[in-house]
């Protein structure tokens, strides 16, 4: 199954603002801090990805730490940032 990156860019930002949105529905200090995420989100995949990328690269070093399958969902991460590198890469063009 082909995947279009532009389509997942797409979806990756929807969920980034949903996250935001539901966040910025809690109480006061929610809402102060879910307002603060979605203006420092921005609107498109291309703001969002130098953002999450080396919070997803922090957390795939923690997370392999972990006894188990940690070792395995490092590697999962890793991977994935590979696919956030190559989605940026195809849309982001400058």
């Amino acid at each position: 199954m082909p995947l279009d990156a532009k389509q997942l860019a797409k979806e990756i930002t929807e969920h980034v603002h949903a996250a935001a949105s539901a966040q910025a529905t809690g109480g006061a200090a929610a809402q102060t801090a879910g307002g603060a995420a979605a203006d420092a989100i921005g609107g498109d995949f291309c703001s969002i990805w130098p953002q999450a990328k080396p919070v997803l690269g922090f957390v795939a070093g923690i997370v392999a730490f972990i006894p188990g399958l940690g070792t395995t969902a490092g590697a999962v991460l890793q991977g994935l940032i590979k696919v956030g590198d190559q989605i940026s890469a195809e849309v982001c063009k400058q």
